[in-house]
C-alpha cells in the first residue's frame, strides 16, 4: 500500500512538473520576448564568420554573408557543400532576414566591433553564436549566451563547435 502511495505521488508530481514548464517553440520558450538588435550595418556584418555555438550539432562551420545595395542578400555555407541561400532583408529591420522558403533568421546580437554575432530564428528552429575567429573571445561568447537566454533559448542548450 506504501509503495502505491510513493508511485501515485511521484506520478503526479512529475505532471505537475510537466504542467508548470513553459511551452516551446522549437528551441525557444513561447512565452520569451526575441527582438533582432537595432544596432546593424550590412556591411560590417558582411563577410566570413565561423560557427562556435549553435543548438544543433549539423550547423555549418563556416559561413559568410553577403552584402549588397546596403542590405544583406544572402548567406554562403563554405564548408564543403557551397550551398547560398538567397536572403531577403525586412525593410525597417534591417538585422532580421527571410529565406527562399519563408523562413525567418533574425540578428539578435553582435558586438561593437563586429566579430562576434548571437543569431536566432522567431520559431526557435535555430541559434547560432558565431564569431570572425575559431578561438578567443570568451567575455563575447559569454554575452551572447546571456543573450539567448533572454530571447527564450536555454544556454544549456548550445553546443561548443570546432570549425
Amino acid at each position: 500500500m506504501r509503495l502505491r502511495l510513493t508511485q501515485t505521488a511521484l506520478v503526479l508530481a512529475l505532471c505537475l512538473i510537466t504542467a508548470c514548464s513553459p511551452p516551446m517553440v522549437g528551441a525557444r520558450r513561447a512565452d520569451a520576448p526575441i527582438a533582432s538588435t537595432t544596432r546593424f550595418e550590412a556591411s560590417r556584418f558582411a563577410g566570413p564568420w565561423v560557427m562556435r555555438h549553435a543548438i544543433d550539432r549539423t550547423a555549418p562551420r563556416n559561413l559568410s554573408f553577403e552584402e549588397g545595395g546596403g542590405q544583406i542578400i544572402g548567406l554562403h555555407y563554405v564548408d564543403g557543400s557551397g550551398q547560398r541561400m538567397a536572403l531577403t532583408s525586412d525593410g525597417p529591420h534591417p538585422a532580421r532576414f527571410t529565406d527562399t522558403r519563408g523562413r525567418a533568421l533574425w540578428v539578435l546580437w553582435v558586438d561593437d566591433d563586429y566579430r562576434t554575432a548571437l543569431l536566432g530564428a522567431p520559431d526557435g528552429r535555430l541559434a547560432w553564436i558565431i564569431d570572425r575567429r575559431t578561438t578567443g573571445g570568451a567575455d563575447r561568447i559569454d554575452a551572447a549566451l546571456r543573450l539567448a537566454a533572454a530571447n527564450g533559448y536555454d544556454p544549456i542548450d548550445f553546443i561548443a563547435l570546432t570549425p
